[in-house]
């Protein structure tokens, strides 16, 4: 298949024009082939997956993050991104980001996570794209809730910030840095919302404004893209070959 043929035809679920304005959503680096060996699906792209996608034939990385976010007047191959962006097309492997519009899009990624939250009535929210509320069958207390998602995420450690004593029955649920929408959220009504990168003072907004959040990762709450990416690309053509990224992990560790 061609590579132009199948982006195409991704991004007919996931299309560009829904993107967040300051995203850089799709072609980064284009291919030296046409046509598709085989895809290697990412959450990021670094040294490790570039060598990855090499060592298993792979011409095309569709990440979730893009490699490129912002216009650049010095590009220094000895740094990163660009240091990537040399060796891949050195190597001649594309690479394409499904960003904020795979987030956004029906049967997303905040739609998947809302599934794997067994979440019901799930709605979605105009004015904060992204996000997603829906009810769990049976109400949770906070810390029973916060076991639960560990479970269901699959993520051993998160941090919250829990500023009253509601059973958990309504859960705002967002991918990724959606912690700088707490306060559009506040006319909303849930009992905690799930998402990533909460920063010092969001946690003082939360805790003093009287809302539950749990931070997942940004990592944990972002790892399923890839499966979603492989499920659809699977949908379209069943020869085309394609491989998890084995190398994506957090980009820090605990001690």
């Amino acid at each position: 298949m061609e590579v132009g043929n199948l982006i195409e035809r991704l991004q007919v679920y996931f299309p560009l024009s829904l993107q967040e304005s300051w995203d850089n959503s799709g072609l980064q680096i284009s291919p030296k082939d046409r046509f598709i060996k085989a895809i290697l699906l990412s959450l990021d792209i670094t040294k490790p997956t570039l060598n990855e996608a090499y060592e298993k034939g792979c011409n095309l990385i569709i990440a979730h993050h893009p490699l490129l976010f912002s216009s650049t007047k010095k590009i220094d191959k000895s740094v990163y991104p660009f240091n990537i962006v040399y060796k891949a097309i050195e190597l001649g492997i594309g690479i394409y980001a499904f960003h904020t519009n795979l987030d956004i899009a029906d049967d997303g990624l905040n739609d998947y996570l809302c599934e794997l939250l067994k979440l019901n009535g799930v709605e979605k929210i105009e004015d904060v794209k992204p996000v997603r509320i829906g009810y769990l069958n049976n109400p949770m207390d906070f810390y029973e809730f916060i076991e639960y998602a560990k479970e269901r995420i699959d993520v051993g450690l998160v941090k919250f910030v829990r500023s009253n004593e509601k059973k958990i029955k309504k859960v705002a649920v967002c991918s990724g840095s959606c912690m700088d929408l707490l306060e559009r959220m506040m006319k909303y009504d849930f009992d905690v919302f799930l998402s990533s990168d909460l920063k010092h003072h969001q946690a003082i907004f939360a805790r003093e404004n009287g809302v539950n959040v749990i931070d997942a990762t940004h990592f944990h709450t972002e790892k399923f893209s890839k499966l979603i990416l492989r499920k659809k690309i699977e949908e379209i053509s069943k020869d085309v070959k394609v491989f998890i990224s084995e190398t994506d992990s957090l980009p820090w560790d605990y001690k």
